[in-house]
């Protein structure tokens, strides 16, 4: 009478087949989940604009949010200044190794942050306001940049006129 089974041999294979697609599938798994992260630090930063463009209107004040580009965070406090004191931050973020503003080095490399005149080629604090009326006061509109290990961008623009605040993909 013969046992119903399987053998040691039959296990091994199967077990080596089923490692073998696993390292297959790693690779593009792993992308996707940087492409998580950076989707994620941009509607973050969508959010937070949201957020100081709401407090701007509601208090009847100037916002400002400043981008520290060579320390990777930004925040954001009432009034014009790029400087705030210990505590006046309303919000404050600092942004993961996995996404980030990119440093730029070369002619082809992105630019962090840009609104109006101010760009991060000139200097690491770039700052952007909002008026009492929800629009971008003075240096107008402008657009922030993420970029992750594998080079995927994401670019948070908020246009000059009516502050409209959006994010794209930037292939």
């Amino acid at each position: 009478m013969r046992r119903k089974g399987f053998t040691l041999l039959e296990l091994v294979v199967t077990m080596a087949i089923v490692m073998i697609l696993v390292m297959i599938a790693i690779p593009p798994l792993d992308r996707y989940v940087e492409r998580v992260r950076l989707r994620f630090a941009g509607m973050t930063l969508v959010q937070d604009l949201h957020d100081m463009q709401a407090n701007a209107v509601c208090e009847d004040s100037f916002y400002t949010m400043v981008f520290v580009t060579n320390e990777n965070r930004y925040y954001f406090r009432q009034g014009t200044e790029s400087y705030a004191p210990p505590g006046a931050a309303r919000t404050e973020r600092s942004l993961s190794r996995y996404a980030g503003f990119p440093l730029a080095v070369g002619k082809r490399d992105p630019v962090s942050a840009v609104f109006g005149s101010e760009t991060s080629m000139q200097t690491s604090l770039v700052t952007m306001s909002f008026n009492s009326m929800g629009r971008p006061a003075g240096t107008g509109g402008g657009h922030v940049t993420f970029i992750n290990v594998y080079g995927d961008r994401v670019d948070v623009i908020v246009t000059p006129v009516d502050g409209n605040i959006r994010m794209a993909w930037v292939q």
